[in-house]
């Protein structure tokens, strides 16, 4: 199966290394299975859209080819770029939710019109680094309703498994520095010629000066200079702000992606 889409494309570089990406014909499949509760590791991806019928054949797929309860909860259904219409309405009935994203792609980046300078940026590279790191996601992530011991416990992985990929060579991570303190950070990852953004964030205390765009830019010109990709890619909620910092250096909406979610049941209410 050959996608078109450069967001699917550029999500497999994590799922290929985080688990396995298996060639169906008209669908891939995605597992990862030492985490079989993690819905993004776990899921279908079709060549097409959902059409009328559908929903009884891959509801069926899903519990053939990932697993079923109560090793696995959930089902995510995502399938490429395609000009044909989705048909939802069997999945929405049964509880399930869209997702949409935008992706915008840059072949070349500018400088925003708010660059900072007074921001010193670089890798990340010592434990002392990556800690700094997880209590700056912490702070920002506490925004949207995520905290506690157990979110610290998922963070402390999910940055332990970016640092594998970083050292396998697939990846960097980016911080901006003021009065070298950790302010923003943001990770890039590529294969071949595609490379994709990763967790923009900023400190609270420290938005509105330009930080993240500068960083942004900054990353872009790594990406494309130092690694010598030839596209940029990011993936953002349609509604959400990070879609316009990466416009402010050059990156443009080539496409928009949907895809289905059924959380498991005791989230189903959330």
């Amino acid at each position: 199966m050959k996608l078109q889409s450069l967001g699917c494309q550029t999500d497999l570089i994590f799922s290929r290394f985080e688990g396995e990406v298996t060639d169906l014909g008209s669908y891939l499949r995605i597992r990862t299975p030492e985490n079989p509760s993690y819905w993004w590791g776990n899921f279908l991806l079709f060549e097409k859209p959902p059409k009328e019928g559908d929903f009884k054949h891959w509801t069926e797929l899903f519990q053939k080819e990932i697993g079923l309860p109560p090793q696995t909860e959930h089902m995510v259904f995502a399938w490429d770029k395609s000009d044909e219409s989705p048909v939802l309405e069997d999945f929405l009935t049964a509880g399930f939710r869209l997702e949409r994203s935008v992706v915008m792609t840059a072949k070349s980046v500018h400088k925003p019109a708010n660059h900072n300078p007074k921001v010193t940026m670089r890798t990340l590279e010592t434990d002392e680094d990556f800690a700094e790191l997880i209590e700056l996601k912490l702070l920002v992530d506490q925004e949207f309703g995520f905290e506690g011991e157990d979110f610290r416990s998922f963070l402390k992985k999910k940055t332990d498994h970016n640092r594998k990929m970083i050292n396998a060579g697939l990846g960097k991570w980016f911080g901006a520095y003021l009065d070298n303190k950790l302010v923003a950070h943001m990770g890039l990852f590529w294969h071949g010629e595609l490379a994709r953004y990763q967790n923009v964030g900023t400190h609270p205390d420290y938005r509105r000066q330009g930080i993240a765009g500068t960083l942004v830019h900054h990353v872009g010109v790594y990406g494309l200079e130092t690694v010598g990709v030839d596209y940029l890619v990011m993936i953002a909620d349609t509604d959400y702000f990070a879609k316009d910092i990466y416009a402010s250096v050059g990156f443009e909406p080539t496409e928009y992606l949907e895809a289905l979610e059924l959380p498991p049941p005791d989230m189903r209410n959330a």
